[in-house]
């Protein structure tokens, strides 16, 4: 019997299977060009196409923040510091007030002025350097001052003194003559810094007293003094300097760091004088966040910052005097003629808010009583 054409077990032309292959190809073809598409399409923004990372990626490796006042840290030395092994990239902030007036928290060294330990402390909690930062040879009247008498969360690290400045005729030695800080007010040109704290400490230790004792009426009035004296005389620090060197200014009250960065300042015709009794040294600090993640750089960062060959650039560099230093030879390596005499012996440092003197009542020793050699009870004469 003859198979039917149309048998399902009868064998199909080949024209028949066609249509399906091109079936199969049409199918092919889209899903790779769908796949193209999605391969060649505009990128997406970063945060579209690529997960978060878990872990931190070499565009954000660690630092090491400082937050600083003062004069800032040469680049050399903050790139010399990073090179080391195990040390971290230093980025360097100014410490100012937020604009909600907060101090800055997430600092890991601060490098701040005296004054301004306390006060920041208030919102930073500092780590006990006992142990971990030597004292050696620091020089011992850079040591037990500004709120951390017995030395445990700072260390001075530079220091500079505040001097009388004055343009002189040529040919004038580098002693000048002044007149008493009460005649501030006659003195033509006269302009001083706008720091009523500071100028009330000068005000009180030119009579001859303690700048940092005699309470605080006695420093109330001196500030209302030198605000009466020298109504519309005061101008910011840099106003002052910038107008000493272009002859604006005749006779203002600076720290030594500028004339010491610029000898040269107004033709070389500045020059200082310090009152017979001393003068007023400010000097800055050197703290620790005590929750710093970066704990063990920041240490050596300051021990960095002590080290003997960064101490003895400090002044061609900062301007201010090292504190590793010894007695009588604070500006050894100066080429400025500095005022001569103990005068240094007799400066004080600013502590703002001032200490007070705390009296503490002495123990009570019985003077009447004799100890027997046998170790018994005491017994009265």
């Amino acid at each position: 019997m003859e198979e039917s054409p149309n048998s399902p077990d009868s064998p199909k032309p080949a024209d028949s299977r066609r249509p399906g292959l091109i079936g199969l190809g049409l199918l092919a073809a889209a899903l790779l060009g769908f796949a193209a598409g999605q391969w060649f399409r505009p990128a997406a923004p970063e945060q579209a196409r690529l997960p978060i990372p878990s872990v931190p990626s070499v565009f954000q490796a660690p630092k090491l923040i400082v937050y600083q006042e003062g004069q800032p840290i040469p680049q050399l030395w903050l790139d010399t510091f990073s090179s080391a092994p195990g040390h971290l990239k230093v980025e360097v902030r100014q410490l100012i007030r937020g604009e909600n007036g907060a101090w800055p928290t997430d600092g890991d060294v601060y490098l701040l002025k005296a004054r301004s330990f306390s006060e920041v402390g208030q919102s930073v909690s500092w780590l006990d350097l006992g142990g971990k930062i030597p004292l050696a040879g620091i020089n011992p009247v850079f040591q037990s001052q500004s709120f951390d008498p017995n030395n445990l969360k700072s260390r001075a690290w530079r220091v500079s003194p505040w001097f009388f400045m004055k343009r002189v005729a040529p040919g004038t030695p580098h002693k000048v003559a002044f007149a008493a800080p009460a005649r501030w007010a006659n003195e033509n040109g006269a302009m001083f810094p706008n720091d009523p704290d500071l100028l009330a400490a000068l005000w009180i230790k030119s009579q001859g007293r303690p700048i940092n004792l005699g309470g605080e009426a006695v420093q109330t009035a001196a500030r209302q003094q030198v605000e009466s004296a020298l109504t519309g005389k005061l101008a910011s620090e840099e106003d002052c300097w910038r107008g000493l060197k272009d002859g604006q200014v005749q006779l203002t009250y600076l720290p030594a760091w500028r004339l010491v960065l610029d000898p040269q300042a107004g033709g070389g015709l500045i020059r200082w004088v310090v009152l017979p009794s001393g003068t007023i040294v400010d000097f800055e600090l050197a703290a620790v966040r005590q929750d710093s993640p970066q704990l063990e750089v920041a240490l050596r960062f300051v021990e960095f910052l002590l080290a003997p060959p960064q101490q003895a650039a400090l002044l061609g560099a900062t301007g201010y005097f090292p504190v590793r230093s010894r007695p009588g030879q604070e500006w050894t390596g100066s080429t400025l003629i500095m005022p001569t005499g103990n005068w240094f012996d007799r400066s004080e440092f600013i502590l703002w808010p001032y200490p007070r003197p705390v009296v503490v009542q002495p123990p009570v020793i019985e003077t009447n009583t004799v100890a027997p050699e046998n170790g018994a009870e005491r017994k009265s004469e």
